[in-house]
């Protein structure tokens, strides 16, 4: 098939192009990668040896899911580019392919000495049936004789052991021949999976004006790809600026792996339309107008598991394909643990595919895939023969009851599950890791357990470009991401911001103080909406979620507990009274605070407390003491802040009283 559209392309070239036409299939690798939060753009390098004339240049073995109206091909001096063709290659041909044949044949071998072993087990069955269903004992009217008896138990007995030990011998023999069998089966479903893939073909004809060495740079786009940004937030002291490490979760499966590749991170989406929006007339009397859209349908993803439907044994490197209508989208493979996930998937109706080599293949029809979810769909295969065309088809069925209101089927949100690929800058991710590749911060003027900031400081350094629309993170090193759907974390970088580090304390609802780290001029770090992992002296202490679009010229990070900040809360009986007044209660009620500096370090707090809000006529609430807190009267806050030395303990006090009807019983705390 190959051969023919090369002489067919040949021809066409030929006719449109007098005279000949060298064809050359060109060997590429992939250079630079750009990682959208949705999608990827993929740069290729191929060196290329061309004599004076026209050539077409063939270059297979690519992603089956190019954007065709993406595709760029420069870089090539003294050549003139004539034409550029993306076309898909079905690769189906297993009974050419040499590895698959012998791999086929292997199986065939093992197959016949499996029933060889168990042909051998019958004999050895049969015999031990006659020896024991014919023997002399019981046979004749008159008894045995003593040494015929010791005779026959001695026949009976080594012919016995003889039979058995063989049996178990081959029964060791049956379950290794097994053993071999299914590692074959793996190894030539391994091969099917590669020849039955389809892949991108791109047809370059050049005319170059001399002869020339040159390297041709093509690129494209494809849309199976993402990243997630990730950040870890380190507080060693409060003394101390805090460190921010930049992370990013990369995922794709692309059909080609990306290894030792320069990698960059952007925030932004070629998938949206570039278009700018225009406003229609809008009459009153008239229906609306309809606009087109700028937004994504969205990306889901499905997720599973391949076991044997009799054994209930996981099914590793089955493969699991996407079809839409009959046109293969994408696939992969599954685990050890029979175990695959496939996204980012553009949201729609789909048939998922499983089959492995020595199973009956499933193919379940209209799978709903909706945004920002993930489609559940596990595979129960039958052992079968090894033949991969017989396809059963099963319809996908939604469970009548729905889990919650944004689950549809066996599906479940984002919110439940790691984030799924339809990302944005403002969308939250998960988890983190990375590299080290510290930044420290020139010029940050040390103040007590604060550090005041230099407006004039660049945090994310050379490495960042920052564009019109979107931001762009250069990789420094290269890394290698296989196109199997699986998250791997890549360090972005690390650098140290100067902080206001506080302490808040509402000893009424935790006795635990937390720490708070205000950034100022927040917005030159170049954040990206996401969760943070926390790390206080060098332990996990939970996640912070960073909200980047907020327009605050602070942000507040909750950075978790502190045991070294004591904080108690407690009545005082002393302030406590009842008065009754004919119909009414006047009730009084008072607390003491106490606050303990444990660190060896000077900290600010912030204690927050209440009064109760009454929002009936009849019911009066009057703060009597309040120990110089802040009140806010439409919420009922009180706020005291301040600043401890080591070891230095602070008390106040605050009280308040409640008049109301005696009828009422209210909670006054």
């Amino acid at each position: 098939m190959k051969k023919l559209l090369v002489i067919f392309l040949s021809l066409i070239v030929g006719n449109a192009f007098p005279g000949t036409i060298d064809t050359i299939q060109s060997e590429s690798r992939i250079k630079d990668v750009t990682v959208f939060l949705t999608g990827a753009q993929i740069t290729r390098q191929a060196d290329l040896k061309l004599t004076k004339g026209k050539c077409l240049v063939i270059i297979d073995k690519l992603s089956h899911e190019i954007s065709p109206q993406s595709i760029q091909v420069n870089g090539m001096t003294d050549c003139t580019i004539l034409s550029v063709k993306h076309q898909l290659n079905y690769q189906n041909d297993s009974k050419k392919d040499t590895a698959f044949v012998k791999a086929k044949d292997l199986i065939d071998a093992q197959e016949l000495e499996i029933k060889v072993i168990k042909n051998n087990l019958e004999v050895y069955n049969l015999e031990e049936k006659l020896l024991l269903d014919n023997n002399i004992f019981g046979k004749k009217d008159e008894g045995s004789a003593i040494n015929e008896i010791k005779e026959a138990a001695d026949f009976y007995r080594s012919r016995l052991i003889e039979i058995r030990t063989k049996k178990l011998e081959l029964f060791t023999a049956l379950e290794n021949a097994k053993n071999d069998l299914q590692e074959l089966y793996m190894k030539l479903n391994e091969i099917s999976n590669k020849i039955q893939k389809t892949y991108s073909q791109i047809l370059i004809i050049l005319e170059c004006e001399k002869d020339v060495s040159n390297v041709l740079l093509l690129s494209y786009f494809v849309n199976s790809a993402g990243w997630e940004p990730l950040y870890d937030f380190r507080v060693d002291d409060i003394t101390k600026p805090l460190a921010i490490v930049y992370n990013a979760k990369v995922f794709q499966s692309t059909g080609e792996d990306w290894n030792n590749v320069n990698i960059s991170l952007s925030t932004g989406n070629p998938s949206l339309s570039g278009e700018k929006p225009e406003l229609l007339s809008w009459y009153l009397d008239r229906r609306r107008p309809s606009y087109k859209t700028n937004k994504l349908t969205g990306y889901g993803a499905i997720q599973g598991r391949v076991f044997d439907v009799e054994t209930r044994e996981p099914i590793p490197f089955a493969n699991v394909a996407i079809f839409d209508d009959g046109e293969l989208i994408t696939g992969t493979t599954s685990d050890f643990d029979g175990k695959f996930i496939i996204k980012p998937i553009q949201s729609g109706l789909y048939d998922v595919r499983a089959s492995f080599i020595g199973y009956n293949t499933i193919e379940v029809s209209n799978i709903i895939v909706q945004p920002d979810q993930i489609t559940f769909q596990d595979f129960e295969l039958e052992v079968s023969g090894v033949s991969l065309e017989a396809v059963e088809v099963r319809e996908y069925k939604v469970p009548l009851i729905s889990r919650d209101k944004t689950t549809s089927g066996a599906t479940v949100t984002s919110e439940g599950i790691q984030k799924m690929p339809n990302r944005s800058s403002n969308s939250i991710a998960k988890s983190v890791g990375g590299v080290n590749n510290s930044y420290e911060t020139p010029n940050a003027n040390r103040r007590g357990g604060s550090y005041e900031v230099d407006n004039t400081i660049n945090y994310i350094s050379n490495s960042l470009q920052t564009t019109v629309t979107n931001l762009e993170y250069n990789i420094e090193i290269p890394y290698s991401i296989p196109s199997d759907g699986k998250d791997y974390n890549i360090k972005i970088k690390e650098v140290s911001v100067p902080v206001d580090y506080s302490y808040y304390a509402v000893p009424k609802l935790d006795k635990d103080a937390f720490l708070t780290a205000e950034i100022h001029d927040w917005e030159k770090l170049n954040l990206i909406s996401g969760v943070a992992s926390i790390y206080f002296h060098g332990t996990y202490t939970g996640e912070s979620i960073i909200k980047a679009d907020q327009v605050s010229d602070t942000l507040s990070i909750s950075l978790g507990r502190d045991g070294n900040i004591i904080v108690e809360r407690e009545g005082n009986k002393e302030k406590f009274g009842k008065q009754i007044f004919s119909n009414n209660v006047r009730e009084t009620l008072g607390w003491d605070i106490s606050v303990k500096n444990n660190k060896t370090s000077r900290i600010k707090i912030i204690v927050e407390d209440q009064i109760p809000l009454a929002d009936k006529k009849s019911i009066e609430v009057s703060l009597l003491e309040s120990a110089n807190a802040v009140v806010d009267d439409k919420s009922g806050k009180l706020t005291w802040e301040f600043e401890l030395n080591p070891n230095e303990v602070k008390s106040f006090s605050f009280q308040y009283s409640i008049k109301h009807p005696k009828y009422l019983n209210l909670n006054l705390d």
